[in-house]
C-alpha cells in the first residue's frame, strides 16, 4: 500500500533522498503499523513527539491503510504537549 509521510523540524532529515520538500510517498507492506512507517524511515522513536494520521492523533500501534497521511513532529522549543 502507498502511504504519505510529512515530516517537520528534524524530522526530516530521515526522508528518503527523493522527497519532495517534508513529504514523500512511501510503499509499506499491507499490514503496516505507524510504528512501522517510523522505523522504516529510521526515525528513532523518541524524537517523534507528536503523531497524525490523516490530521489526528495517532499512535505508533495504528493500523495504516492505502491513501493514509501521517505527520510525524518533534518538540519544538518552547512547546508544550496536548
Amino acid at each position: 500500500m502507498q502511504v504519505t509521510v510529512q515530516c517537520f523540524g528534524a524530522m526530516r532529515e530521515f526522508l528518503p533522498a527523493d522527497a519532495e520538500g517534508r513529504e514523500a510517498e512511501l510503499e509499506l507492506d499491507e499490514a503496516a503499523s505507524a510504528g512501522d512507517l517510523i522505523d522504516r524511515l529510521g526515525v528513532p522513536r523518541r524524537l517523534v513527539y507528536a503523531l497524525l494520521v490523516n490530521d489526528e492523533p495517532g499512535n505508533l500501534d495504528r493500523k495504516l491503510h492505502e491513501g493514509d497521511k501521517v505527520t510525524l513532529m518533534p518538540q519544538f522549543t518552547g512547546g508544550t504537549r496536548r
